[in-house]
């Protein structure tokens, strides 16, 4: 009789083993293969509630994407502007040129011999370089227009090769000649009260255009060779310290409105037909100040708070929108690192002249 109970408990027990139900009321919380625990079903339940907040929350930033896109066209009636990002190699840190003082303004010869350096402190003279740092001559201000000058932005006329400087306390821009020797001022022909010249770059026929600081309004003329006001524009956009200028292959004019963070395009006829703004995003701008465009169509922009050079596509034929290229510089003191670049120019060989004003330097980079 023994022996039949401890076999009938063995029988059962290897039953039980191979998932044979045990009696009601024994063993009531055991499992068997493919059933789960109460922890692992709660555990499961609880990465299902988590994948559905997650679902949850993904389809609410694509409805949120939406509504926003839908807002801007109902407010703009064009599409919502994206960064415009294309894989462009920037230029490289090359060298660099030593002996100017808090350097503003910069202009070179296409073939990078000459570099015209503005200083705002020191002498207050414009500086000429070669390419290899050693220092040509200096521009000095004619004598009879009194002792306090500051030089601010230099560049050479394209077709006779002379050198513009406009200097701010005298309200003046002064002519020299490729030897550095003071030609004449340039001056409208008809007095504008207030004129206040800063920015000057030239057109390919040689008329002069200027960022005016002072007249009725800050705004950009321009002139031909004598003097003759031929027209302006940018009154009605409220610039605001406008410093740089320049001009592309089609003449569109392109203006760095510093103090309101913009780079603005005008077509030939002063109607402005792009800009790009202040912001911390791709393509967004600080203090552009210096302004320059290379023969390969980029547009670089100084730009002293964000320590570097933003580089845009020229605008194309029919395009409203400028493509942005990318950026390089950082701050420091080292090689190819900037402390509140201002100037930049541009020569026909690929290089690119940057006035690293905090660190009184020129910085020579190369496409």
């Amino acid at each position: 009789m023994t022996s039949e109970t401890t076999a009938d408990g063995l029988v059962g027990q290897e039953l039980i083993g191979r998932g044979t139900p045990a009696p009601d009321g024994a063993g009531a919380g055991a499992t068997g293969p493919g059933v789960p625990s109460p922890a692992e079903a709660t555990e499961e339940e609880r990465r299902r509630r988590r994948r559905l907040i997650l679902l949850l929350m993904g389809l609410l930033a694509l409805l949120g994407i939406l509504l926003t896109i839908a807002l801007w066209y109902f407010l703009f009636r064009k599409p919502l502007p994206l960064p415009q990002i294309v894989n462009v190699p920037m230029p490289g840190y090359q060298t660099s040129i030593y002996g100017a003082q808090s350097p503003l303004g910069i202009a070179v010869t296409p073939d990078g011999s000459r570099i015209y350096v503005a200083d705002t402190e020191g002498d207050r003279v414009v500086r000429v370089f070669a390419l290899s740092g050693a220092e040509l001559m200096t521009l000095e201000p004619p004598a009879e227009t009194g002792a306090e000058h500051v030089p601010m932005w230099v560049a050479v006329n394209p077709v006779t090769a002379d050198i513009y400087v406009s200097d701010r306390p005298t309200g003046q821009i002064y002519v020299y000649d490729q030897d550095g020797v003071f030609a004449q001022t340039f001056a409208p022909t008809t007095a504008i009260p207030g004129w206040q010249p800063a920015g000057i770059t030239f057109d390919a026929t040689g008329n002069v255009l200027i960022t005016d600081l002072g007249g009725p309004a800050p705004r950009v003329e321009l002139f031909d060779p004598s003097g003759n006001l031929l027209r302006t524009f940018g009154e009605q956009d409220h610039l605001w310290f406008p410093n740089g200028v320049a001009v592309d292959k089609r003449g569109n004019v392109y203006v760095a409105d510093s103090n309101n963070g913009r780079l603005l395009v005008y077509a030939p006829d002063g109607t402005l037909v792009s800009q790009v703004g202040r912001g911390v995003g791709i393509g967004k701008l600080g203090l552009p100040r210096g302004l320059s465009i290379d023969d390969e169509g980029r547009v670089q922009v100084c730009d002293p708070t964000a320590q570097g050079v933003h580089v845009f596509r020229v605008l194309g034929e029919g395009a409203t929108e400028l493509q942005y290229l990318g950026f390089f510089g950082s701050q420091g003191i080292g090689d190819g690192q900037l402390s509140f670049p201002n100037g930049v120019a541009s020569d026909a060989r690929g290089r690119v002249y940057i006035t690293d004003t905090g660190n009184s330097r020129i910085q020579v980079w190369s496409y």
